[in-house]
């Protein structure tokens, strides 16, 4: 589970860009975290990891509290999938830009290639395996990016925009894609679309606050909350709106 109390967070002292939000998240739930740019999303993220450490408040990851100490246990227990997939893939092969982070954790060999072998496999990309990283397309990348945090088995995901840039049809494989994805999920988002789809559960950021959450379906239909928090109704909805009007009009 990943729970926060109380958490603000700035870059400097008295600025803070998060203010006292309280969440949690249970084992195995995928949350959509929503808003207008600035509201604080990326911000959240990086809180998380602890690249950003709270100036008041609490972070905890399976009952660990995020801290200096325990940073080490926490990054192995939470994994990060940045926006732009070339952030993470720096190596010379597919395969070595996966292993990464199991090396750094020590781990053998045997068990590198097993675990890789078997998310490769289940993602459908083992013809990417031996590839370099640069000759792969963009959809390409950002699978291989989600493969590298797949294979050190955390306990929580966050994603940082994952459609973005994405052509519609390798923008329906990566959500089928995170549709099987069994571990507990943060995904920061302006598809709304693919959060409706996607997550059971929305937090909607405006100013750094908890401006409203719940059930994915019941907050992303509601056209006025999404307006007031300077979003619009998923596109899906908007053709629908637009057909009743044209109706009711008629």
């Amino acid at each position: 589970m990943l729970k926060i109390e109380n958490l603000s967070v700035g870059y400097q002292e008295g600025k803070n860009v998060l203010k006292k939000l309280n969440m949690s998240i249970k084992d195995g739930e995928t949350v959509g975290l929503v808003g207008a740019n600035g509201a604080g999303k990326s911000t959240l993220l990086m809180s998380l990891v602890g690249i950003l450490l709270p100036f008041e408040g609490r972070i905890a990851i399976d009952g660990i509290e995020l801290d200096k100490k325990h940073l080490k246990e926490i990054r192995e227990r939470i994994g990060v999938v940045f926006q732009n997939p070339d952030d993470q893939l720096f190596m010379a092969n597919v395969y070595d830009d996966i292993a990464f982070g199991l090396r750094n954790m020590g781990r053998s060999e045997e068990e590198i290639q097993h675990r890789i072998s078997r998310v490769l496999r289940e993602l459908g990309v083992e013809h990417l395996e031996e590839m370099s990283s640069n000759r792969i397309s963009g959809g390409e990348k950002r699978i291989i990016a989600i493969a590298a945090i797949l294979v050190m088995e955390p306990s929580v995901i966050l994603f940082d925009e994952p459609t973005s840039f994405l052509d519609p049809r390798t923008r329906r494989r990566l959500i089928r894609l995170l549709q099987g994805v069994p571990m507990t999920k943060l995904i920061a988002t302006h598809d709304l679309d693919m959060a409706l789809e996607l997550c059971d559960r929305v937090i909607i950021l405006k100013d750094g606050e908890i401006f409203a959450q719940g059930n994915a379906k019941d907050i992303l239909t509601q056209k006025e909350l999404l307006e007031e928090a300077g979003l619009e109704l998923p596109y899906c909805l908007q053709g629908a709106e637009y057909l009743g009007t044209k109706h009711s009009g008629s």
